[in-house]
């Protein structure tokens, strides 16, 4: 915007409205704030990782927000990209999370697994 002195409120969950669009993104879910940040930080903050289901212990997990776990793998949503760097060097993959991503793994609830 050209006046930063206003802010447009923009509900949606069409995500490529907001990855347009946003400076900012506050993610509310069942009336609570899960995180308010820049469009920047989230881009930064949140990564998709996938790997091999034989790394993951109960220490390990602390550092996703939500895993799937299938057959052939794990795929997990982090908020903390340097904490999976630090513990799983380079066996795993770090993708960046869509918008779209992130809503799909903090559906039904934020938690730690």
């Amino acid at each position: 915007m050209i006046d930063d002195h206003r802010t447009i409120f923009f509900s949606t969950h069409i995500t490529t409205d907001l990855d347009r669009i946003a400076d900012y993104i506050a993610f509310i879910q069942d009336g609570k704030m899960v995180f308010n940040q820049s469009i920047h930080d989230v881009a930064e903050n949140y990564a998709l990782v996938k790997g091999g289901i034989d790394l993951l212990d109960r220490d390990t997990e602390k550092a996703f927000v939500h895993i799937h776990r299938a057959s052939t793998g794990f795929e997990a949503l982090t908020d903390n990209v340097k904490a999976v760097e630090d513990i799983f060097g380079n066996t795993v993959v770090v993708e960046q999370a869509s918008l779209e991503d992130i809503m799909y793994y903090m559906k039904g609830g934020v938690y730690r697994v």
